[in-house]
């Protein structure tokens, strides 16, 4: 797979239904990314209303690290920003959904897109321990971050903190 640096940045969209039903997260940011390459069209002309849902179970900044070091093999700096990108990405919640406008499905604690990746089924996306894998791989085993939108737009950085704090908790 080339790996080119991610130009695209996708607006974050409310998810009320998911607001309303986990009621943790008034204020944080919802599902807003995915991994698409530069260089790649569109998908098929279709159009979509983005939306952005967050469901399933909420893992833990320890939890996220945990599975990006023991399933996806992920240490040291991109570890921790696995984390950030992962807090950015879904605030960590395995069954997330962005809808994007070209009708392509970011998916999983780790946004993986249905249409650039889909070679990574829903159910692979949506288990944190075969998404964190297919995160690894996509990622260069942790050197390459580029394919992640909130990478390339700076939106993980709030999160390094924290990333840093799951990501010693969890042997790092």
């Amino acid at each position: 797979m080339a790996k080119t640096p991610l130009r695209l940045a996708w607006p974050k969209i409310p998810a009320l239904s998911a607001l309303v039903l986990s009621g943790l997260l008034a204020a944080a940011p919802l599902a807003t990314a995915g991994t698409r390459p530069a260089d790649a069209a569109m998908s098929p002309s279709a159009t979509c209303t983005q939306k952005s849902t967050l469901a399933g179970t909420h893992l833990s900044d320890l939890q996220i690290a945990q599975y990006a070091r023991n399933n996806g093999g992920l240490h040291g700096n991109g570890l921790i920003i696995s984390i950030a990108v992962a807090l950015a990405e879904s605030q960590g919640w395995t069954q997330a959904v962005l809808i994007n406008t070209d009708c392509s499905r970011d998916r999983g604690v780790w946004q993986i897109n249905s249409f650039w990746h889909s070679e990574v089924t829903d159910a692979q996306a949506f288990n944190p321990v075969t998404c964190a894998q297919a995160t690894a791989r996509i990622s260069s085993n942790g050197a390459d971050w580029t394919p992640w939108t909130t990478y390339n737009n700076g939106a993980y950085n709030q999160y390094m903190s924290r990333a840093r704090t799951a990501a010693s908790q969890a042997g790092g």
